[in-house]
């Protein structure tokens, strides 16, 4: 079925948005956009509803189906095991497992899990996901003012996962994916295609802005601006220095100094969180041997961030493969988890985790489902047309069966009188026809023209060249003309050959051909016309007058 489907990512640097038109097997891209925050709104949410505000502005969302990511810091996520795999018993030890994991009452928050690959076949590996329903709520809210009710409630861990494995060519590879956000990064673990282990740090982009508006005393807009303009090379001070652009922006020489060791601490932060990630994740595990880093999210952009990490983690680094034909450095590197998304609300059946559950339902899928009313009572109607169509046609055809059959009867007793025409009498009209010719060429044969063919024969052999050259390799008789095709290396014997036979005045006329000399052979074809039997009983009786 055709769906306008909508993907809102509500970060905290920019609102994101892809949308595709699904078909019948694929689906399409029909526009990324996205509006920055804007940071001089100190509240947050109020920051995002202004963003998702202007971009509702200029991009119509009416008749759209709306999925969302709840962004991680919003969430609380939990890597479990359990010593058996049923996943109803896994169901059913939830809610145990969230009290002593997660520190707020069941009954306050929005609990979903799903299943995780685990080394031991025995065990159940699940990533657990619990938000506060006033959280959900909060979210929900800023959707519902502009008449948005979103469908599903994601988590961004899983659409970077799922963006992955859709751009992915490389298989049988174990991988770590890294998503430097504004205020947090994501981290996932991957091996063969599936989602190992996730984690969200709370470091991100943010952190170095912050840094900036506290060296420079400038508000957070401008210290974004600044920040982003400066280009800040993480590689080394002194290309900073060279490169010359910190003076244009108004800044010191010492300030800068500053302003790259607190970058440089921050990377360095976020490494020491990610190492930690990573032995915790051998401990469960066991020791993964990853091929490469896949690195993506607007921190990304940041030169030498890069070099930083691979040469800490002794890891080949490489951009998350997405989009790699678009120009738009900006799109590539922040838009996979909206894209993600995408993908993850195409594929209806993944098992992956969804907090518009239990009270959140009602309110969420009873105004989604309206959007399939129109489409699903044109299908029904298209299928009883189709239905009365079918009926009809059998019914018309059955009429001119009975019609067709009834004429043929009639037609096969007129031209064939006395005779029954049987289940089918086309076939049995078929089969009196054949016998019919069948005894006509037996008279034709009776009353046929007193020519015998080995007389004839024996006049053309009578007068064959003698040379040994002469072949005759086909003989074609076909009523009265005889033709003869062969080889001979002398033209003069076949020219004799020729003339015997004219001169014999036995034959109507004979025409001689030669073709392509091949060696020391010419190829012939001799084609001879018998006299009719009337005209040469004629030419008989005109011998004996002149006797």
């Amino acid at each position: 079925m055709f769906e306008n489907i909508a993907a809102i990512d509500m970060g905290t640097s920019c609102v994101k948005l892809v949308t595709v038109k699904t078909g019948l097997r694929d689906f399409q891209v029909t526009s990324f956009a996205h509006m920055d925050i804007d940071y001089s709104i100190e509240d947050i949410d109020e920051a995002r509803r202004d963003a998702l505000s202007r971009l509702l502005q200029e991009k119509d969302l009416k008749g759209f189906t709306v999925y969302t990511n709840l962004p991680m810091e919003k969430a609380i996520i939990r890597n479990i095991t359990f010593p058996f795999n049923d996943v109803e018993k896994i169901a059913d030890a939830i809610p145990f497992e969230a009290e002593e994991n997660i520190p707020f009452r069941i009954e306050d928050l929005s609990l979903d899990f799903q299943p995780l690959k685990s080394v031991n076949s025995e065990e159940g590996r699940i990533l657990l996901a619990a938000a506060h329903k006033d959280s959900i709520y909060d979210f929900l809210t800023t959707f519902k003012e502009f008449g948005l009710t979103p469908v599903k409630m994601g988590l961004e861990s899983n659409a970077l996962f799922e963006c992955y494995r859709y751009f992915n060519k490389i298989d049988n590879e174990s991988v770590i994916q890294l998503d430097i956000g504004h205020d947090k990064t994501i981290l996932n673990l991957a091996k063969d295609g599936a989602l190992l282990y996730t984690r969200c740090i709370s470091v991100g982009t943010g952190l170095i802005v912050e840094a900036v508006a506290e060296i420079l005393k400038a508000p957070y807009q401008e210290a974004s601006r600044i920040f982003e303009n400066l280009r800040l090379d993480l590689t080394s001070f002194e290309n900073n220095l060279q490169r010359d652009v910190y003076r244009t922006l108004g800044l010191t020489k010492p300030k800068l100094q500053k302003l790259y060791d607190r970058a440089v601490s921050i990377i360095e932060e976020l490494l020491e969180q990610m190492t930690i990630t990573i032995k915790s994740f051998h401990t469960g595990y066991g020791d993964v041997e990853f091929n490469r880093l896949l690195i993506s999210g607007g921190g990304s952009n940041i030169i030498g961030i890069g070099q930083i990490i691979s040469s800490e983690l002794e890891l080949p680094i490489v951009s998350l493969p997405f989009l790699e034909e678009y120009e738009d450095v900006s799109i590539r590197t922040r838009f996979p988890v909206v894209f993600g998304l995408v993908l993850s609300a195409l594929g209806r059946k993944s098992p992956f985790i969804n907090f518009l559950k239990g009270e959140f339902i009602p309110d969420i899928v009873s105004k989604s489902k309206k959007i399939y009313y129109l489409a699903g009572t044109f299908t029904v109607l298209a299928l009883l047309v189709l239905l009365a169509n079918v009926i009809l046609i059998s019914i018309m055809e059955s009429r001119a069966g009975f019609r067709y059959e009834a004429l043929l009867n009639e037609r096969y007793r007129r031209y064939f009188p006395g005779r029954n025409p049987g289940r089918d009498p086309v076939r049995e009209a078929r089969k009196l026809l054949a016998a019919e010719k069948k005894e006509l060429a037996n008279i034709e044969n009776i009353i046929q023209s007193d020519i015998k063919v080995m007389d004839v024969m024996k006049d053309i052999v009578d007068q064959f060249p003698r040379d040994e050259t002469f072949v005759i390799k086909n003989i074609v008789i076909n009523e009265n003309i005889v033709r003869f095709d062969g080889t001979s290396s002398g033209g003069k014997s076949l020219d004799e050959f020729k003339n015997k036979l004219i001169d014999s005045k036995k034959f109507e006329s004979t025409v001689l051909t030669t073709n392509l000399r091949r060696g020391n052979q010419a190829g012939f074809s001799m084609t001879i016309k018998l006299k009719s039997p009337g005209r040469k009983g004629a030419e008989q009786g005109k011998v004996a007058e002149d006797d």
